[in-house]
């Protein structure tokens, strides 16, 4: 029944809200069997080696591209019609195109790296590994820090992003790309750039909030991957009811807990970001952009059906704020539901009766951010 899909390659959720391979406990190799295999130059532990990276190994993490995605089904009869080759192909030679000059700078560093895909991603793949790049989009980020612990930074690279003639909405066809929003460095600057920031450039390095998502049922306990951006937590048909209970509970110094606020919900669901989401799906539902760098945790209770004669502060709690003393509290009251982590690949699945704990506890994520150019 714990429909636990981590994008690309199952297995099971990090431990412990999700937090990943620490200190290199977990053993090196692949899920098959198989060493992982470190490309590259030697160089010793330490300080940024002459005209290296101040890192000594490297994990290389590259997007599927709806082309080959798309290619398999084609293979398979099942490809559908309407699908527009030509631009699938080019925005796949792209990619390619940037993960070739990644490769390039990192080889010319004599940095060990060794290169996979984010289907692929395995927390053993980190073993070893003092550093992350992830070439994609935000998408690719998203999923990689779900594998990923508060001592491994992660350093994003937009391969395909969007270009300003794409983003008229006057164009029939939809061309936009990924935003970007949680790389650093983009297809036509990171060959350049890319060498500077991992000889010695941790200035750029971010400590981002993540959400921890506790779901316990009657035998068992489920702990999420974390989430850098939010979790949606909803009935699996965006036409059905969702009923659950919310409770706010704040926890004072000397550790006693008391309610802010209890109230049952008729709803689509609610809405739970960290800062860094907050200017994701959360504003385009009405929420508020957040300072990156804050620890409180945002909410919103999607289309609350409210009915006359109710207090007040059914309305005025549907949306607000979680201090990092604070944590949010769900009971789900509907036959079915589903937590949706970062996006719709990585969900679980609720019934009547679980309990859902929400909080800023899962170790944040160390993202770097884009340099000035």
């Amino acid at each position: 029944r714990r429909n636990l899909r981590p994008p690309g390659g199952g297995g099971v959720a990090p431990a412990g809200g999700g937090g990943g391979v620490r200190g290199g406990a977990c053993a090196t190799g692949t899920p098959g069997g198989r060493p992982v295999r470190w490309r590259g130059g030697k160089g010793g532990v330490g300080g940024p080696r002459r005209g290296g990276s101040m890192f000594r190994r490297i994990l290389l993490v590259t997007k599927h591209t709806p082309y080959e995605s798309y290619m398999q089904l084609k293979n398979q009869g099942k490809a559908p019609v309407a699908l527009r080759w030509e631009r699938l192909k080019n925005r796949h030679d792209l990619h390619q195109q940037c993960v070739h000059a990644v490769r390039t700078a990192l080889t010319r560093m004599g940095v060990e790296y060794t290169a996979i895909t984010r289907d692929e991603l395995h927390r053993q793949h980190l073993a070893g590994c003092e550093a992350v790049v992830a070439v994609g989009g935000d998408g690719t980020v998203l999923n990689t820090s779900h594998f990923v612990d508060d001592t491994v930074p992660v350093l994003g690279i937009n391969s395909d992003p969007t270009r300003p003639e794409d983003r008229q909405v006057t164009k029939k066809s939809d061309e936009r790309r990924s935003t970007g929003a949680l790389c650093a460095l983009r297809a036509d600057n990171c060959e350049a750039l890319l060498p500077d920031i991992l000889r010695a450039d941790s200035t750029l390095i971010s400590r981002r909030t993540r959400l921890r998502c506790v779901v316990r049922s009657t035998y068992t306990e489920t702990k999420l991957p974390p989430a850098l951006n939010d979790i949606l937590i909803a009935h699996p048909s965006p036409a059905a009811v969702s009923r659950f209970r919310l409770v706010l509970r704040h926890t004072d110094a000397d550790g006693a807990v008391d309610e802010d606020f209890a109230f049952n919900v008729w709803s689509s669901g609610i809405w739970l970001c960290t800062a860094t989401g907050s200017s994701a799906a959360m504003k385009a539902a009405g929420g508020v952009c957040m300072d990156p760098r804050s620890s409180q945790l945002q909410y919103m209770v999607r289309e609350h059906l409210t009915q006359k004669g109710e207090d007040d502060h059914f309305r005025e709690n549907a949306h607000g704020f979680i201090d990092p003393d604070d944590a949010m509290h769900m009971r789900w009251n509907s036959q079915h539901g589903t937590v949706f982590v970062d996006g719709a690949h990585v969900t679980t699945d609720l019934i009547l009766g679980d309990e859902v704990k929400v909080d800023y506890r899962a170790p944040p994520l160390l993202l770097y951010e884009a340099p000035d150019e």
